[in-house]
Protein backbone atom coordinates (compact mmCIF):
# COMPACT_ATOMS: atom_id res chain seq x y z
CA UNK A 1 0.00 0.00 0.00
CA UNK A 2 2.85 2.65 0.59
CA UNK A 3 4.13 1.58 -2.93
CA UNK A 4 0.54 2.16 -4.42
CA UNK A 5 0.62 5.67 -2.41
CA UNK A 6 3.87 7.04 -3.49
CA UNK A 7 2.78 6.29 -7.10
CA UNK A 8 0.07 8.60 -6.68
CA UNK A 9 1.92 11.19 -5.19
CA UNK A 10 4.46 10.89 -7.75
CA UNK A 11 2.18 10.97 -10.70
CA UNK A 12 0.06 13.73 -9.49
CA UNK A 13 4.05 15.57 -9.27
CA UNK A 14 4.40 14.91 -12.88
CA UNK A 15 1.59 15.63 -14.45
CA UNK A 16 1.23 19.25 -12.61
CA UNK A 17 4.66 19.56 -14.40
CA UNK A 18 3.32 18.96 -18.28
CA UNK A 19 2.74 22.31 -19.97
CA UNK A 20 -0.08 23.87 -21.28
CA UNK A 21 -1.15 25.51 -23.96
CA UNK A 22 -2.01 29.21 -22.20
CA UNK A 23 0.01 30.62 -19.79
CA UNK A 24 -2.00 30.75 -16.39
CA UNK A 25 -2.39 34.26 -15.14
CA UNK A 26 -2.24 32.96 -11.29
CA UNK A 27 0.77 31.49 -12.45
CA UNK A 28 2.62 34.31 -13.42
CA UNK A 29 1.77 36.64 -10.53
CA UNK A 30 5.63 35.96 -8.89
CA UNK A 31 7.43 37.72 -12.28
CA UNK A 32 4.95 40.87 -12.06
CA UNK A 33 7.50 43.33 -11.51
CA UNK A 34 6.69 46.37 -9.92
CA UNK A 35 6.98 48.15 -13.22
CA UNK A 36 4.39 46.04 -14.47
CA UNK A 37 1.42 48.26 -13.14
CA UNK A 38 2.92 51.55 -15.05
CA UNK A 39 1.46 52.78 -18.21
CA UNK A 40 3.75 52.46 -20.56
CA UNK A 41 4.14 54.29 -23.96
CA UNK A 42 6.32 54.16 -27.40
CA UNK A 43 6.17 54.48 -30.96
CA UNK A 44 5.33 51.70 -32.79
CA UNK A 45 6.54 52.10 -36.04
CA UNK A 46 9.60 52.93 -37.55
CA UNK A 47 11.39 56.05 -37.22
CA UNK A 48 12.01 58.39 -40.28
CA UNK A 49 9.61 59.61 -43.10
CA UNK A 50 6.24 58.35 -43.73
CA UNK A 51 2.76 58.34 -44.19
CA UNK A 52 1.62 58.19 -39.91
CA UNK A 53 3.46 56.97 -36.86
CA UNK A 54 1.92 54.87 -34.23
CA UNK A 55 2.41 55.75 -30.65
CA UNK A 56 0.54 52.93 -28.33
CA UNK A 57 -0.20 53.20 -24.89
CA UNK A 58 -1.20 50.69 -22.39
CA UNK A 59 -1.66 50.39 -18.56
CA UNK A 60 -4.73 51.08 -16.27
CA UNK A 61 -4.14 54.89 -16.45
CA UNK A 62 -4.26 54.83 -20.33
CA UNK A 63 -7.41 56.74 -20.81
CA UNK A 64 -7.23 59.74 -17.97
CA UNK A 65 -4.03 60.72 -19.35
CA UNK A 66 -4.91 60.89 -23.05
CA UNK A 67 -8.09 62.54 -22.04
CA UNK A 68 -5.72 65.36 -20.93
CA UNK A 69 -4.60 65.75 -24.44
CA UNK A 70 -7.96 65.06 -25.98
CA UNK A 71 -10.71 66.92 -24.61
CA UNK A 72 -12.77 67.29 -27.45
CA UNK A 73 -13.30 63.41 -27.69
CA UNK A 74 -12.30 62.17 -24.50
CA UNK A 75 -10.83 58.32 -24.96
CA UNK A 76 -12.21 57.65 -21.62
CA UNK A 77 -16.07 57.85 -22.50
CA UNK A 78 -14.76 56.12 -26.24
CA UNK A 79 -16.62 52.83 -26.94
CA UNK A 80 -13.36 50.17 -26.74
CA UNK A 81 -12.27 48.72 -30.33
CA UNK A 82 -13.42 52.03 -31.56
CA UNK A 83 -11.69 54.90 -34.04
CA UNK A 84 -12.50 58.70 -33.78
CA UNK A 85 -10.67 61.62 -35.44
CA UNK A 86 -9.24 64.38 -33.09
CA UNK A 87 -6.83 66.92 -32.06
CA UNK A 88 -4.15 66.01 -29.87
CA UNK A 89 -3.73 69.33 -27.80
CA UNK A 90 -0.80 70.20 -25.62
CA UNK A 91 -2.19 72.66 -22.80
CA UNK A 92 0.82 75.24 -22.83
CA UNK A 93 1.47 74.86 -26.57
CA UNK A 94 -2.01 74.77 -28.32
CA UNK A 95 -2.71 72.16 -30.71
CA UNK A 96 0.15 69.48 -31.68
CA UNK A 97 -1.49 67.29 -34.59
CA UNK A 98 -4.98 65.79 -35.91
CA UNK A 99 -4.69 62.30 -34.87
CA UNK A 100 -6.82 59.19 -35.11
CA UNK A 101 -7.34 57.94 -31.19
CA UNK A 102 -7.82 54.12 -31.46
CA UNK A 103 -9.25 52.21 -28.14
CA UNK A 104 -9.67 48.73 -26.57
CA UNK A 105 -10.21 47.85 -22.97
CA UNK A 106 -9.46 45.66 -20.80
CA UNK A 107 -8.99 42.69 -21.30
CA UNK A 108 -9.61 42.41 -25.08
CA UNK A 109 -6.84 44.29 -25.67
CA UNK A 110 -3.61 43.17 -26.76
CA UNK A 111 -2.03 42.95 -23.28
CA UNK A 112 -4.89 42.49 -21.65
CA UNK A 113 -4.58 46.17 -20.05
CA UNK A 114 -6.44 48.91 -20.97
CA UNK A 115 -4.81 50.24 -24.41
CA UNK A 116 -4.80 53.05 -27.19
CA UNK A 117 -3.04 53.48 -30.21
CA UNK A 118 -2.70 57.38 -31.68
CA UNK A 119 -1.99 57.46 -35.46
CA UNK A 120 -0.35 60.91 -35.89
CA UNK A 121 1.39 62.64 -39.26
CA UNK A 122 4.54 60.46 -40.40
CA UNK A 123 8.06 62.12 -39.47
CA UNK A 124 9.76 62.39 -36.55
CA UNK A 125 8.67 65.69 -34.76
CA UNK A 126 5.27 64.97 -34.11
CA UNK A 127 5.45 61.38 -32.83
CA UNK A 128 8.13 62.41 -30.63
CA UNK A 129 6.03 65.60 -29.39
CA UNK A 130 3.07 63.44 -28.56
CA UNK A 131 5.60 61.08 -27.20
CA UNK A 132 6.99 63.72 -24.90
CA UNK A 133 3.65 64.59 -23.51
CA UNK A 134 2.88 61.29 -23.12
CA UNK A 135 5.72 60.72 -20.58
CA UNK A 136 5.39 64.43 -18.94
CA UNK A 137 1.85 63.29 -17.89
CA UNK A 138 2.74 59.87 -16.20
CA UNK A 139 3.84 57.19 -18.72
CA UNK A 140 6.77 55.25 -18.85
CA UNK A 141 8.78 54.69 -21.68
CA UNK A 142 8.51 51.26 -22.62
CA UNK A 143 11.05 48.84 -22.79
CA UNK A 144 11.68 46.41 -25.81
CA UNK A 145 9.33 43.91 -26.25
CA UNK A 146 7.58 45.05 -23.13
CA UNK A 147 3.90 45.27 -24.44
CA UNK A 148 4.13 41.59 -26.57
CA UNK A 149 5.75 40.39 -22.87
CA UNK A 150 2.77 41.90 -20.66
CA UNK A 151 0.66 39.56 -23.48
CA UNK A 152 2.20 36.68 -22.59
CA UNK A 153 1.97 37.13 -18.70
CA UNK A 154 -1.59 37.86 -19.26
CA UNK A 155 -2.39 34.48 -20.96
CA UNK A 156 -2.83 36.61 -23.88
CA UNK A 157 -0.57 34.33 -26.68
CA UNK A 158 1.82 31.87 -25.49
CA UNK A 159 5.70 32.11 -25.50
CA UNK A 160 5.54 30.42 -29.00
CA UNK A 161 3.23 33.16 -30.26
CA UNK A 162 5.26 36.07 -29.08
CA UNK A 163 7.99 34.56 -30.67
CA UNK A 164 6.34 34.69 -33.96
CA UNK A 165 5.33 38.27 -33.42
CA UNK A 166 9.17 39.27 -33.30
CA UNK A 167 10.07 36.90 -36.40
CA UNK A 168 7.31 38.01 -38.75
CA UNK A 169 8.61 41.87 -38.06
CA UNK A 170 11.78 40.53 -39.38
CA UNK A 171 11.18 38.02 -41.60
CA UNK A 172 12.76 38.69 -45.09
CA UNK A 173 10.84 36.17 -47.11
CA UNK A 174 7.56 35.12 -47.81
CA UNK A 175 8.73 31.57 -46.56
CA UNK A 176 9.99 33.24 -43.13
CA UNK A 177 6.32 35.11 -42.70
CA UNK A 178 4.07 32.20 -43.65
CA UNK A 179 6.25 30.15 -41.03
CA UNK A 180 6.25 32.59 -38.42
CA UNK A 181 2.59 33.16 -38.97
CA UNK A 182 1.68 29.45 -38.84
CA UNK A 183 3.42 29.72 -35.42
CA UNK A 184 1.29 32.57 -34.46
CA UNK A 185 -1.81 30.95 -35.24
CA UNK A 186 -0.96 28.54 -32.71
CA UNK A 187 0.68 25.61 -35.26
CA UNK A 188 3.45 24.74 -32.35
CA UNK A 189 1.52 25.32 -29.42
CA UNK A 190 -0.63 22.37 -30.84
CA UNK A 191 2.33 20.63 -31.44
CA UNK A 192 3.69 20.90 -28.24
CA UNK A 193 0.44 19.81 -26.55
CA UNK A 194 0.28 16.66 -28.74
CA UNK A 195 3.73 15.70 -27.09
CA UNK A 196 2.70 16.66 -23.81
CA UNK A 197 -0.43 14.51 -23.90
CA UNK A 198 1.85 11.87 -24.45
CA UNK A 199 4.05 12.38 -21.98
CA UNK A 200 1.46 12.95 -19.63
CA UNK A 201 0.30 9.19 -20.55
CA UNK A 202 3.87 7.31 -20.20
CA UNK A 203 4.17 9.48 -17.15
CA UNK A 204 1.25 8.07 -15.49
CA UNK A 205 1.99 4.39 -16.56
CA UNK A 206 5.45 4.45 -15.24
CA UNK A 207 4.22 5.89 -11.87
CA UNK A 208 1.51 3.13 -11.62
CA UNK A 209 4.20 0.37 -12.33
CA UNK A 210 6.18 2.30 -9.93
CA UNK A 211 3.65 1.69 -7.58
CA UNK A 212 4.57 -2.15 -7.33
CA UNK A 213 8.38 -2.00 -7.66
CA UNK A 214 10.53 0.67 -7.96
CA UNK A 215 13.71 -1.37 -8.84
CA UNK A 216 11.48 -2.95 -11.65
CA UNK A 217 13.40 -3.30 -15.30
CA UNK A 218 12.03 -1.03 -17.59
CA UNK A 219 9.71 -3.18 -19.34
CA UNK A 220 9.01 -3.64 -23.30
CA UNK A 221 5.53 -1.51 -22.81
CA UNK A 222 6.81 2.00 -21.86
CA UNK A 223 10.15 1.65 -23.67
CA UNK A 224 7.87 1.06 -26.93
CA UNK A 225 5.97 4.59 -25.43
CA UNK A 226 9.28 6.47 -25.34
CA UNK A 227 10.60 5.38 -28.43
CA UNK A 228 7.46 6.16 -30.20
CA UNK A 229 7.74 9.25 -28.89
CA UNK A 230 11.51 10.06 -29.15
CA UNK A 231 10.73 9.21 -33.10
CA UNK A 232 8.19 12.17 -33.08
CA UNK A 233 10.11 14.36 -31.90
CA UNK A 234 13.40 13.83 -33.81
CA UNK A 235 11.45 14.08 -37.45
CA UNK A 236 10.57 17.92 -36.06
CA UNK A 237 13.72 18.25 -34.80
CA UNK A 238 15.75 17.21 -38.25
CA UNK A 239 12.84 18.97 -40.17
CA UNK A 240 13.29 22.03 -37.85
CA UNK A 241 17.28 21.83 -38.25
CA UNK A 242 16.54 21.40 -42.58
CA UNK A 243 14.34 24.45 -43.21
CA UNK A 244 16.21 26.63 -40.30
CA UNK A 245 18.24 28.18 -43.86
CA UNK A 246 15.25 28.81 -45.36
CA UNK A 247 13.85 30.88 -42.78
CA UNK A 248 16.76 32.46 -41.69
CA UNK A 249 18.77 32.43 -44.34
CA UNK A 250 22.36 31.59 -44.38
CA UNK A 251 26.27 32.39 -44.06
CA UNK A 252 27.93 31.09 -46.82
CA UNK A 253 32.14 31.44 -46.28
CA UNK A 254 34.89 31.57 -49.67
CA UNK A 255 37.62 30.14 -48.43
CA UNK A 256 41.30 29.16 -50.29
CA UNK A 257 44.74 29.69 -50.50
CA UNK A 258 46.16 33.30 -51.71
CA UNK A 259 44.73 34.22 -55.23
CA UNK A 260 43.01 31.12 -56.27
CA UNK A 261 40.22 33.53 -57.10
CA UNK A 262 38.07 34.06 -53.99
CA UNK A 263 36.93 37.34 -54.49
CA UNK A 264 36.47 36.79 -58.26
CA UNK A 265 34.17 34.14 -57.46
CA UNK A 266 32.08 36.39 -54.79
CA UNK A 267 31.51 38.84 -57.29
CA UNK A 268 30.05 36.23 -59.63
CA UNK A 269 27.83 34.95 -56.92
CA UNK A 270 26.78 38.21 -55.49
CA UNK A 271 26.25 39.67 -59.58
CA UNK A 272 28.79 42.51 -59.00
CA UNK A 273 31.76 44.61 -58.32
CA UNK A 274 31.74 44.23 -54.73
CA UNK A 275 35.35 43.14 -53.90
CA UNK A 276 38.53 44.09 -55.38
CA UNK A 277 40.40 41.29 -57.67
CA UNK A 278 43.96 41.85 -58.34
CA UNK A 279 46.51 39.13 -60.06
CA UNK A 280 48.76 39.63 -56.97
CA UNK A 281 48.30 37.26 -54.00
CA UNK A 282 46.74 38.53 -50.61
CA UNK A 283 44.57 41.41 -51.91
CA UNK A 284 41.86 40.61 -49.53
CA UNK A 285 42.78 41.43 -45.83
CA UNK A 286 39.86 41.79 -44.17
CA UNK A 287 36.06 39.93 -44.64
CA UNK A 288 34.01 41.11 -47.28
CA UNK A 289 30.31 40.40 -46.90
CA UNK A 290 27.02 40.92 -49.21
CA UNK A 291 23.71 39.14 -49.07
CA UNK A 292 21.71 38.20 -52.17
CA UNK A 293 18.07 36.14 -52.88
CA UNK A 294 19.14 32.69 -54.15
CA UNK A 295 15.83 30.90 -54.89
CA UNK A 296 13.60 33.14 -52.30
CA UNK A 297 16.37 32.21 -49.46
CA UNK A 298 18.60 34.95 -48.46
CA UNK A 299 22.20 34.07 -48.27
CA UNK A 300 25.13 36.04 -47.14
CA UNK A 301 28.65 35.40 -48.94
CA UNK A 302 31.56 36.66 -47.02
CA UNK A 303 35.12 36.76 -49.44
CA UNK A 304 37.79 35.79 -47.09
CA UNK A 305 41.69 35.88 -46.59
CA UNK A 306 43.47 33.58 -48.34
CA UNK A 307 44.62 30.49 -46.40
CA UNK A 308 48.10 29.62 -46.07
CA UNK A 309 50.83 27.82 -43.80
CA UNK A 310 52.98 30.90 -43.31
CA UNK A 311 51.72 33.80 -40.93
CA UNK A 312 53.77 36.43 -42.47
CA UNK A 313 53.21 39.79 -40.68
CA UNK A 314 51.16 40.64 -37.76
CA UNK A 315 48.13 42.22 -40.95
CA UNK A 316 47.93 38.65 -42.30
CA UNK A 317 47.81 37.18 -38.73
CA UNK A 318 44.83 39.32 -38.22
CA UNK A 319 43.19 38.48 -41.40
CA UNK A 320 44.05 34.44 -40.73
CA UNK A 321 41.62 35.19 -37.97
CA UNK A 322 39.25 37.06 -39.58
CA UNK A 323 38.98 34.04 -41.61
CA UNK A 324 38.39 31.55 -39.00
CA UNK A 325 35.76 32.92 -37.08
CA UNK A 326 33.96 33.64 -40.67
CA UNK A 327 34.68 29.62 -41.24
CA UNK A 328 33.16 29.14 -37.43
CA UNK A 329 30.43 31.16 -38.10
CA UNK A 330 29.74 29.85 -42.00
CA UNK A 331 26.55 26.87 -42.15
CA UNK A 332 28.26 26.09 -45.38
CA UNK A 333 31.92 26.47 -47.00
CA UNK A 334 33.20 26.92 -50.54
CA UNK A 335 36.15 25.86 -50.68
CA UNK A 336 37.78 26.95 -53.73
CA UNK A 337 41.05 25.33 -55.08
CA UNK A 338 43.48 27.12 -58.24
CA UNK A 339 43.38 24.60 -60.82
CA UNK A 340 46.09 25.91 -62.67
CA UNK A 341 48.85 25.49 -59.84
CA UNK A 342 50.07 22.39 -58.19
CA UNK A 343 48.48 21.26 -54.75
CA UNK A 344 50.11 22.44 -52.00
CA UNK A 345 50.69 23.15 -48.30
CA UNK A 346 47.82 25.83 -48.37
CA UNK A 347 45.78 23.83 -50.05
CA UNK A 348 45.68 20.87 -47.58
CA UNK A 349 44.54 23.55 -44.71
CA UNK A 350 41.73 24.37 -47.08
CA UNK A 351 41.10 21.01 -46.80
CA UNK A 352 41.35 20.42 -42.70
CA UNK A 353 39.21 23.94 -42.13
CA UNK A 354 36.69 22.35 -44.16
CA UNK A 355 36.73 18.99 -42.04
CA UNK A 356 33.71 17.85 -40.92
CA UNK A 357 31.71 20.64 -42.03
CA UNK A 358 28.82 21.42 -45.13
CA UNK A 359 31.17 21.92 -47.82
CA UNK A 360 30.93 22.62 -51.84
CA UNK A 361 34.62 22.23 -53.03
CA UNK A 362 35.10 24.09 -56.04
CA UNK A 363 37.95 24.30 -58.85
CA UNK A 364 38.88 27.61 -60.39
CA UNK A 365 40.49 28.74 -63.53
CA UNK A 366 39.22 25.75 -65.43
CA UNK A 367 39.75 27.73 -68.66
CA UNK A 368 43.49 27.00 -68.52
CA UNK A 369 45.50 23.75 -68.54
CA UNK A 370 44.73 21.88 -64.96
CA UNK A 371 47.80 20.95 -63.09
CA UNK A 372 45.95 20.69 -59.90
CA UNK A 373 45.69 17.16 -58.41
CA UNK A 374 43.54 16.70 -55.68
CA UNK A 375 42.97 12.63 -55.47
CA UNK A 376 46.21 12.48 -55.48
CA UNK A 377 47.00 14.69 -52.19
CA UNK A 378 43.65 13.12 -50.79
CA UNK A 379 41.94 16.67 -51.04
CA UNK A 380 37.93 16.96 -52.16
CA UNK A 381 37.10 13.07 -52.04
CA UNK A 382 33.04 13.87 -52.97
CA UNK A 383 34.32 15.50 -56.29
CA UNK A 384 34.68 19.36 -57.38
CA UNK A 385 32.49 21.46 -59.09
CA UNK A 386 34.08 23.05 -62.17
CA UNK A 387 34.06 26.70 -62.05
CA UNK A 388 35.98 29.86 -64.63
CA UNK A 389 35.36 32.54 -62.46
CA UNK A 390 36.86 34.94 -65.44
CA UNK A 391 34.34 33.22 -67.92
CA UNK A 392 31.76 32.64 -66.00
CA UNK A 393 31.60 29.14 -67.12
CA UNK A 394 30.21 26.43 -64.27
CA UNK A 395 28.86 29.28 -62.13
CA UNK A 396 24.96 28.34 -62.65
CA UNK A 397 25.90 24.67 -61.58
CA UNK A 398 27.73 25.58 -58.56
CA UNK A 399 24.45 28.13 -57.77
CA UNK A 400 21.95 24.95 -58.29
CA UNK A 401 24.48 23.12 -55.76
CA UNK A 402 24.11 25.33 -53.08
CA UNK A 403 20.25 25.48 -53.74
CA UNK A 404 19.91 22.06 -53.37
CA UNK A 405 22.29 22.40 -49.88
CA UNK A 406 19.85 25.33 -48.72
CA UNK A 407 16.57 22.97 -49.51
CA UNK A 408 15.75 26.38 -51.78
CA UNK A 409 12.44 25.92 -53.71
CA UNK A 410 11.27 23.46 -51.03
CA UNK A 411 7.45 24.56 -48.81
CA UNK A 412 9.09 25.05 -45.61
CA UNK A 413 7.26 22.85 -42.78
CA UNK A 414 5.85 24.69 -39.56
CA UNK A 415 9.82 25.64 -38.26
CA UNK A 416 11.05 26.20 -34.86
CA UNK A 417 13.71 29.19 -33.84
CA UNK A 418 16.97 28.45 -32.02
CA UNK A 419 15.87 28.64 -28.78
CA UNK A 420 12.64 26.32 -29.52
CA UNK A 421 15.00 23.58 -31.29
CA UNK A 422 17.23 23.89 -28.54
CA UNK A 423 14.43 23.23 -26.16
CA UNK A 424 12.80 20.34 -28.72
CA UNK A 425 16.45 18.37 -29.06
CA UNK A 426 16.95 18.01 -24.86
CA UNK A 427 13.43 16.48 -24.51
CA UNK A 428 14.18 14.00 -27.35
CA UNK A 429 17.62 13.12 -25.60
CA UNK A 430 16.27 12.78 -22.31
CA UNK A 431 13.83 10.57 -24.04
CA UNK A 432 16.51 8.81 -25.74
CA UNK A 433 18.10 7.86 -21.86
CA UNK A 434 14.75 7.13 -21.21
CA UNK A 435 14.27 4.61 -24.05
CA UNK A 436 17.64 2.86 -22.50
CA UNK A 437 17.11 2.96 -18.64
CA UNK A 438 17.72 -0.47 -17.24
CA UNK A 439 14.91 0.53 -14.31
CA UNK A 440 11.61 2.27 -14.09
CA UNK A 441 12.85 4.47 -11.59
CA UNK A 442 15.91 6.00 -14.15
CA UNK A 443 13.68 6.42 -17.08
CA UNK A 444 10.64 7.94 -14.81
CA UNK A 445 13.84 10.62 -13.82
CA UNK A 446 14.35 11.12 -17.78
CA UNK A 447 11.33 11.11 -18.96
CA UNK A 448 10.51 13.84 -16.01
CA UNK A 449 13.58 15.96 -17.57
CA UNK A 450 11.90 15.54 -20.86
CA UNK A 451 8.87 17.27 -19.60
CA UNK A 452 10.91 20.04 -18.27
CA UNK A 453 12.87 20.67 -21.71
CA UNK A 454 9.48 20.63 -23.43
CA UNK A 455 7.78 23.12 -20.76
CA UNK A 456 10.39 25.75 -22.02
CA UNK A 457 9.12 25.41 -25.56
CA UNK A 458 5.92 27.41 -24.77
CA UNK A 459 4.91 27.82 -21.34
CA UNK A 460 8.18 29.14 -19.64
CA UNK A 461 6.33 31.96 -18.15
CA UNK A 462 8.15 30.95 -14.86
CA UNK A 463 11.62 31.84 -15.75
CA UNK A 464 12.55 34.93 -16.02
CA UNK A 465 15.75 34.22 -17.60
CA UNK A 466 13.63 32.74 -20.40
CA UNK A 467 11.59 35.59 -20.96
CA UNK A 468 14.54 38.44 -20.90
CA UNK A 469 16.14 35.98 -23.59
CA UNK A 470 13.43 36.07 -25.69
CA UNK A 471 12.08 39.58 -25.48
CA UNK A 472 15.98 41.12 -25.57
CA UNK A 473 15.44 41.11 -29.29
CA UNK A 474 11.93 43.02 -29.81
CA UNK A 475 11.80 46.55 -31.18
CA UNK A 476 10.27 49.03 -28.41
CA UNK A 477 6.74 49.18 -29.09
CA UNK A 478 6.20 46.19 -30.46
Amino acid sequence: MTGRSGAHQRSASSRSQVPHTRCSVNRQSSLVTRHSRDTICAVATPPGTGGIAVIRIAGERTFPILDRFLADRRPSRQPSHTVRLGWFVSPERGPVDQVMVAIFRAPRSYTGDDLAEVSCHGGIAAADAILNLLVRAGCRVAEPGEFTRRAVLAGKMTLSQAEAVADMAEARTEAAFRTALARYRGGLSRLVAGIADDLKELQAEIEYRLGFDEHEACGKTPKMRIRRIAARLSRLVDSAAADRLLVEGANVAIIGRPNAGKSSLFNQLVQGERAITSPVPGTTRDRVDATVMLVGVPVRFVDTAGLTVRTGTRLSRLALAQTGKAVEQADIIIALFDGARPTGPSDRAVAAAINGRRAICVLNKTDLARRFGPREAGICPTGLVPVSCRTGAGIARLRARLARMLHAGAAPRLTVNRRQLEALSACRDALFRAGRAPTLETAALETGSAVDMLNKVDAPATATDILDRVFARFCVGK
